[in-house]
């Protein structure tokens, strides 16, 4: 029976405060960016928040829709 993976809550966390960031830095609202993603409004909340842990690609239209490198978003540091 496989294991089921753990949860990372800190990557997760700063996953939707990057996401946060970068998204205000582009002057973009939540619902923009939702559009630019392909996704609801609700997931771009709950991302931003760190309460859902989202996909790869989702993750991937993220970083598209906001010109920003993947791997900013994943970096795990404290955001003020």
């Amino acid at each position: 029976m496989a294991m089921k993976n753990p949860r990372n809550e800190e990557l997760i966390t700063a996953f939707g405060q990057n996401v946060r960031k970068f998204r205000l830095q582009k002057g973009l609202t939540m619902n923009e960016l939702a559009l630019e993603c392909d996704v609801e409004y609700g997931a771009i909340s709950t991302i931003e928040r760190g309460i859902v842990n989202c996909s790869i690609s989702t993750a991937f239209a993220i970083a598209k829709a906001l010109d920003t490198p993947i791997e900013k978003l994943l970096t795990v540091e404290t955001i003020k």
